[in-house]
This record gives structure tokens, C-alpha cells and sequence, in this order.
């Protein structure tokens, strides 16, 4: 179920996004020696690396420390990867002022309840089809793949489409760069 997207996603200048159930499943994976794995989807990735090249500053913003996560977005060119940050409504509400931003130009993907309680403190809000129930009720959007299976790089190809442009284009100018 998708809403109506109510702000212009050009505006967009930043976003947030939770890793837990949105650049995953949700599962959390262990050995039997306490070795906890992590599995991330290569088309988010690449979604993150062309919405980059748009100017959209990428924010993880997530509950967990896991090395993992911090190897792979810094992997992809993020460096701004915040771990243990359970009140995420203060953290953003904090950002947003040090960063003179307003409301319009930030959005969020999360999928809980932790990141439920930021959504007044963003433009828009974007969820998975597997979030909680309170979540999905209450974001401006729903994407149509799961967390851990491409929800991030819909959300990213949105902004990137809202710009003019298209993942494709956002490509061949990355690799022009290079």
C-alpha cells in the first residue's frame, strides 16, 4: 500500500536509514561459536552509491553495533554510520539543527518502532512491507520489496527519478568519474 507522497522528493537534500529490516531482513544470524553474520543486498548498495552522485547525503542511523555494518557502508562510501543510537527522534531532531536543515529536505526508511518515534522530525518517511503494523500505518510510503531485498535501492531509484534523472544515467556518470 502506497500513500500519497505529500512534500516534492526534490527537497530531499538527506537521509537517514535504519539497517535492521530495511538494508536486511530482520533475521539476525549466528554460529555456533556466537559469530553473528550479516546478509546485505547488492542492488541496495548500488542504489546508495548513484543516489549519492545526486548530492543526497546517506545517514545509518541504527540501534545495533555490528562491525559488519560498519565495514559494509563504509564499503559503499558512507561515513556517517551512527550504532546504539536508541532514541533516534532526539538524534535527528540534534542533526537537523547543528546541520540547518528543515524538516522538507530530510526523509527516513525504518522499519520499528525506534524509528517510528523520528517521523515528526522528517519530510517523509518510508517503510517495508515487513515493518510492524504501527509503522506502516503511520509512513508516507511503502515500498513494494522487503527489507533485505532491494526496499532501499526502490526508495533510492524514487529520489534519483524525482531528480530527472534515472539510476542508469546516475551510472554512466559514475563510472565517467572513474
Amino acid at each position: 500500500m502506497q500513500k500519497k507522497i505529500d512534500i516534492d522528493l526534490n527537497q530531499i537534500t538527506t537521509i537517514f536509514f535504519d539497517v535492521d529490516g530495511v538494508f536486511t531482513d530482520g533475521s539476525l544470524y549466528f554460529s555456533d561459536n556466537g559469530v553473528n553474520t550479516t546478509k546485505f543486498n547488492v542492488h541496495d548498495g548500488m542504489g546508495c552509491i548513484l543516489l549519492k552522485e545526486t548530492g543526497i547525503e546517506l545517514l545509518i542511523l541504527t540501534a545495533r553495533h555490528s562491525d559488519a555494518v560498519i565495514q559494509r557502508f563504509k564499503g559503499l562510501g558512507i561515513n556517517k554510520i551512527f550504532t546504539k543510537v536508541l532514541n533516534k527522534q532526539n538524534f535527528i531532531r540534534k542533526y537537523t539543527r547543528d546541520n540547518n536543515l528543515t524538516k522538507n529536505e530530510i526523509a527516513m526508511m525504518g522499519d520499528d518502532l525506534q524509528d517510528l518515534l523520528a517521523i515528526d522530525e522528517v519530510g517523509l518517511f518510508f517503510t517495508t512491507p515487513n515493518a510492524v503494523n504501527d509503522v506502516k500505518n503511520s509512513a508516507d510510503y511503502i515500498t513494494k520489496r522487503f527489507g533485505g531485498d532491494g526496499a532501499v535501492r526502490e526508495i533510492c531509484d524514487l529520489i534519483i527519478s524525482s531528480k530527472g534523472s534515472t539510476p542508469s544515467l546516475q551510472f554512466q556518470n559514475l563510472i565517467k568519474q572513474r
